[in-house]
């Protein structure tokens, strides 16, 4: 059973719109973590690939990972117009990551946390498929009104995630706060 949280496809638009990049600029994002040309990331919950295509530019594989065969349609599409090659969508179910174990050097995942069904068994995944030294960066909205994204309601705040994320055995290494969201990265020791 999917989330009843999850994104709509219907309005992918609304994850492409232009002004996004004011209050969530993929560059300055990636640019808070270490990444290596020789890197293999994950984007769980990878949508229309916002974060995907930037991301396939600076190292040598990502995998788009997402719950909703809408969004990695979308995604395909895209990296085909694109001639990107070195992303590998691959669709999951609600809390169960579709690799092997160490296999990633960085797992990404923004505006997700909320979206997770199992959070626990979602962030113990994430460490499942990290491998040792590698990081797991987390973005997502912060728990109050912003006037758009989610629900208040169901946002999971900077505190409770640094905790259920430490709890995972992953090392919180920065935590920022830009205006409407939360930025964690966390090592994996």
């Amino acid at each position: 059973m999917k989330c009843p949280h999850l994104f709509d496809p219907e309005h992918i638009e609304v994850l492409e719109a232009e002004d996004r990049r004011v209050w969530q600029d993929p560059d300055e994002i990636l640019n808070a973590v270490e990444i290596k040309p020789d890197f293999v990331v994950a984007d769980l919950g990878c949508g229309s690939g916002y974060f995907t295509l930037p991301l396939a530019r600076r190292v040598k594989k990502v995998y788009g990972i997402d719950v909703q065969k809408e969004m990695l349609d979308f995604l395909e599409d895209r990296l085909r117009r694109e001639g990107i090659r070195n992303v590998e969508l691959l669709l999951s179910d609600s809390d169960d990551i579709p690799l092997e174990k160490g296999r990633v050097d960085l797992l990404l995942s923004v505006n997700t946390l909320h979206e997770f069904d199992n959070k626990e068994k979602t962030i113990r995944e994430m460490n499942r498929v990290v491998k040792k030294g590698g990081k797991l960066l987390i973005v997502d909205f912060q728990k109050k009104e912003t006037g758009f994204g989610p629900p208040v309601g169901i946002r999971v705040s900077k505190a409770r995630a640094i905790k259920l994320i430490a709890e995972s055995g992953f090392k919180l290494s920065t935590a920022k706060l830009p205006p409407y969201h939360y930025l964690l990265i966390f090592d994996k020791e």
